[in-house]
């Protein structure tokens, strides 16, 4: 199962309502969501605003108009990598979010990763990817600060993305990175792990 977005921006100010008031109505099952949530609830009303004022076409509000419609997207697409990884394909939890899911793909493959990246960057930063994955529907970037073992502790983000940028992390210290693609049928695999000392 996938979640839905839309392009069309009467169906995005619809989303974006829907969402932020079933995501605050079913707190127990969405605890901690990510920013972005807060993030598309305080954009949402200049995004309308935007909408009727870029009705003239003057060309200075359709470019507002649209600046703000790429920022609701990718923070819908946050959120929705966040419900995926929470709800773990469980389609009741999935709808509880508000965002309207797509029906499951029979012969649906099951995601593969072969191997990870790892960049440092600035002191404190490290930044993961992966190839996109067919078959996967999010993402869960993750980090240990000891040798990897059963009882280690994995630090996370969900996202849809198949990249994304730690900051913050110790200088000087070694880390251990790794991702979890999220197949539409719930099915997880894990990319090989890779250690780095970060600047």
């Amino acid at each position: 199962m996938g979640l839905i977005t839309f392009k069309r921006e009467r169906d995005i100010v619809s989303l974006c309502q829907r969402v932020i008031e079933k995501m605050e109505e079913n707190k127990d099952v969405f605890a901690n969501p990510p920013a972005a949530l807060a993030d598309i609830a305080r954009k949402l009303p200049a995004f309308q605003a935007s909408l009727v004022k870029a009705k003239s076409r003057d060309m200075e509000m359709v470019a507002v108009k649209n600046q703000l419609k790429a920022e609701i997207m990718a923070l819908l697409e946050e959120v929705a990598g966040y419900v995926a990884v929470v709800c773990d394909g469980n389609r009741a939890m999935l709808l509880s979010s508000g965002f309207y899911v797509t029906e499951e793909q029979t012969g649906s493959k099951a995601p593969s990763i072969q191997s990870i990246e790892v960049e440092i960057g600035e002191p404190g930063v490290a930044t993961i990817r992966v190839k996109k994955q067919s078959g996967a529907v999010a993402y869960v970037h993750q980090y240990a600060m000891e040798p990897p073992g059963p009882n280690t502790v994995w630090q996370g983000e969900g996202s849809t993305f198949n990249n994304h940028t730690f900051n913050g992390l110790i200088s000087d210290k070694r880390y251990w990175f790794r991702i979890v693609a999220i197949g539409r049928k719930g099915q997880k695999a894990y990319s090989p792990i890779v250690s780095r000392a970060i600047q």
